[in-house]
């Protein structure tokens, strides 16, 4: 991956490894990746900055409640900084790498299950590689992920079914507005179904490609 005139190295999950290459360069970069852009704000680079030295000095990485806790955030202020959540997003962002996320605390990484490694092919943002391979069984994946009690209800399919016959008849993706209003939804009820959002949640479980 490339950003500004430097070439990181990413895993097969999409994150920097070895660490030791992060700089600023890479966090504002890999922000944009994550979808936040006109750069990173100070709140933003006090809670990467956390999670660094975390990683560096105490080789650890908090839980969120924690990391939260000690930054005087709640979790809906967390998730407003980094879209796309914790793991993905913030320890993303910090450079911290996926393997040592795994053997500090396999719970950290249980949002990229492997399980979704292991049974279909995704890019490095997690979206399936091809609109073709998805199946209800991709989607219950991204629900156990989201760790939804409900579990994959008719309304998930509702949307995933509009969604998906949209792009394979017109190869775009209709805005979150044409999605709530023809499938008759209000935007609190899409947010509490699709809890990482539209392009990250609704379209990416609906095995749609990630644009921009």
């Amino acid at each position: 991956m490339t950003f500004g005139d430097t070439t990181f190295t990413l895993d097969n999950h999409g994150f920097l490894d070895p660490s030791d290459q992060w700089d600023e360069v890479f966090a504002e970069g890999m922000a944009m990746m994550q979808g936040i852009y006109g750069g990173l704000t100070d709140e933003q680079w006090s809670f990467i900055h956390y999670l660094r030295k975390q990683f560096l000095e105490e080789e650890t990485v908090p839980v969120v409640v924690l990391a939260c806790a000690d930054n005087k955030l709640r979790l809906g202020d967390l998730r407003f900084l980094f879209p796309t959540g914790y793991h993905r997003g913030a320890c993303r962002i910090a450079g911290i790498n996926y393997d040592f996320m795994y053997q500090t605390n396999i719970w950290l990484t249980y949002e990229t299950s492997t399980l979704l490694q292991e049974e279909f092919k995704l890019t490095p943002r997690g979206f399936l590689e091809d609109f073709g391979q998805w199946n209800e069984r991709f989607a219950h994946l991204i629900i156990r992920e989201w760790q939804l009690t409900q579990g994959l209800t008719e309304r998930h399919l509702e949307i995933i079914a509009y969604l998906r016959t949209y792009f394979a008849r017109t190869k775009n993706i209709p805005t979150i507005i044409e999605t709530c209003r023809e499938n008759d939804f209000d935007l609190e009820e899409f947010r509490e179904l699709f809890p990482d959002g539209y392009r990250r949640g609704a379209c990416r479980i609906a095995g749609l490609p990630f644009f921009g």
